[in-house]
């Protein structure tokens, strides 16, 4: 691996990227500008081209950005409160956060913690959470809900070295530009035999080949890298992490949204009420979804579990 290099697999290091798309837009918030993917001839993963710096990552999150604030509208933010705390609770029972569930509450740390919907139902259970966020905003959404919320990137905050039982990059390691970097950060803050819980986009599914540059988990700009099983799994073993397990699974969402893309060229309810119900309306489809990967391939997210060496 080499990082900083913009000609080689932010993933497993190859040197050799093909293009894949060449015309990729902001079809959620709309910012300006035309965007490429390019793909890794070893392992499949996508990289977003150009380059971005930090500035220019910050200003393609629009104010408002779902992850970052609850509602203005006080039902509306306590429905959003109960939902997404109800998703939190659900994926805890599942792969890949599953294992931290069995573990005694220690503490953890959850990467790209936004305003804290995750973190907040593992301080219910006992656990100590430090959540890494480059959001002002959003850290400070999470601190009132007892989180330990640091504001800035790995790169940037300061992890203690071995004290943390568990570590979670829950749709936050694709946001990255060296995600190898960021994962060697982690494994430092882990005690011997402390997990990793990953779960990102599959660049690898049919959805991703159907839809192209119109598949919503594409989400450019910011998603930098698009991983495939193998690329995910690499750039875990190149961070230094043994690898426990990799699978994939159907997000309730991403077909439909998909569909929308490709008919409209964007999002036609990027946010308040009407979002709301197309996020329950989505839920009609996921048996397609289920079809489809039976069918043609493995589904639309991308699970990892993986653990510091003892």
């Amino acid at each position: 691996m080499v990082e900083g290099r913009t000609d080689t697999c932010p993933a497993c290091g190859a040197v050799r990227l093909a293009l894949a798309l060449s015309d990729g837009a902001d079809r959620l918030h709309r910012t300006p500008g035309r965007f490429t993917v390019l793909r890794c001839e070893r392992c499949g993963t996508g990289v977003t081209r150009p380059p971005a710096g930090p500035e220019e990552l910050a200003a393609s999150y629009p104010s408002g950005y779902g992850p970052y604030e609850l509602p203005a509208n006080p039902l509306a933010r306590v429905a959003s409160r109960l939902i997404r705390g109800l998703q939190a609770r659900q994926a805890l029972r599942g792969m890949p956060l599953g294992p931290l569930r069995e573990l005694p509450p220690s503490r953890a740390i959850d990467v790209g913690c936004g305003r804290g919907d995750l973190a907040a139902v593992l301080v219910e259970r006992g656990w100590r959470v430090t959540g890494v966020e480059p959001s002002a905003d959003a850290c400070a959404v999470a601190a009132s809900r007892g989180v330990d919320a640091r504001g800035g990137t790995l790169a940037e905050v300061e992890l203690e070295p071995g004290a943390y039982a568990g570590a979670v990059f829950q749709h936050s390691l694709e946001h990255v530009t060296e995600p190898v970097a960021d994962l060697r950060v982690v494994r430092r803050a882990l005690a011997p035999g402390g997990l990793v819980s990953v779960t990102v986009p599959n660049f690898g599914s049919w959805q991703a080949r159907r839809f192209g540059s119109r598949w919503f988990h594409l989400d450019l700009p910011r998603h930098r890298v698009h991983f495939t099983p193998e690329g995910l799994r690499a750039a875990l073993e190149a961070a230094g992490l043994e690898v426990v397990e990799v699978h994939t699974s159907s997000s309730t969402m991403g077909l439909p949204a998909s569909m929308q893309y490709a008919l409209a060229g964007r999002c036609l309810f990027p946010d308040g009420l009407r979002l709301r119900v197309a996020l329950g309306l989505c839920a009609l489809t996921y048996p397609l979804a289920l079809a489809g990967d039976r069918l043609a391939g493995p589904g639309d997210l991308l699970h990892a579990v993986a653990r510091r060496p003892a």
